[in-house]
């Protein structure tokens, strides 16, 4: 799958110095605390890169997740270094999807019950008016649908310009339509750090499937009445 070099953390220096050096971090730098319970946690969901440190945000108590990154015909950006990669049962409902993380120890107990368990690569997307989403991208096995494959190029893309993406129905994909050079102003990253981000869009809204009593894992086993 495509998917763009990892970017290697900076080492401690002053902290106002490599904030205006890196105006896109996730996190406060030179915060140094204990791993908290989300951390933890996302440690352990996370297949691809360590958890990261780091202070929250004020004002975001949601993060949606989604298939697209934006609302339609809107402009974003992505961030360059958020891009864990998490196990999730994609579920169709209706003309909306749902995305549920699952933990380790829950992938063979959904597997059981004939759940398909996938990894996906996340994707942190900004609008130009503050809107924050993750785009979850699966991880290509055997030959690429070739709408994640076109969705995720523009993804990568939208990471050094704002543009916006349609889909092309002839070809089966997605194009993407850069803006203008000037025409938006740099994106301003919530200042959260990559577990509190997984918190408001999973387990906050009750999509982080971690347990057999989990809501959703009994209405799939048909035990929701017992």
């Amino acid at each position: 799958m495509a998917n763009g070099a990892k970017r290697k953390p900076q080492a401690d220096g002053d902290e106002s110095e490599e904030r205006a050096e890196s105006p896109g971090k996730l996190v406060t730098p030179g915060q140094e605390e204990e791993l908290d319970e989300d951390e933890r946690e996302f440690r352990a969901l996370n297949k691809n890169i360590p958890g990261v440190k780091g202070s929250a945000a004020i004002g975001i108590v949601t993060i949606a997740v989604a298939k697209t990154p934006a609302p339609k015909n809107e402009f974003f950006r992505v961030h360059p270094d958020f891009r864990p990669t998490l196990a999730v049962v994609d579920l169709e409902v209706g003309m909306d999807r749902q995305f549920f993380a699952v933990t380790p120890s829950m992938e063979n107990a959904l597997g059981g019950i004939g759940i398909t368990v996938t990894d996906h690569t996340l994707y942190l997307a900004v609008t130009p008016r503050g809107g924050v989403r993750i785009v979850p991208i699966p991880v290509s096995q055997g030959e690429p649908n070739e709408y994640n494959r076109s969705k995720e190029l523009s993804l990568i893309r939208a990471i050094d310009e704002w543009g916006r993406i349609y889909t092309d129905r002839e070809n089966h994909c997605y194009m993407f339509f850069p803006a203008p050079a000037g025409r938006f102003s740099d994106p301003i990253w919530p200042q959260l750090k990559p577990a509190k981000i997984n918190r408001l869009a999973f387990r906050d809204k009750g999509r982080l499937i971690d347990s057999v009593e989990h809501p959703v894992f009994k209405k799939w086993a048909a035990r929701d009445k017992d």
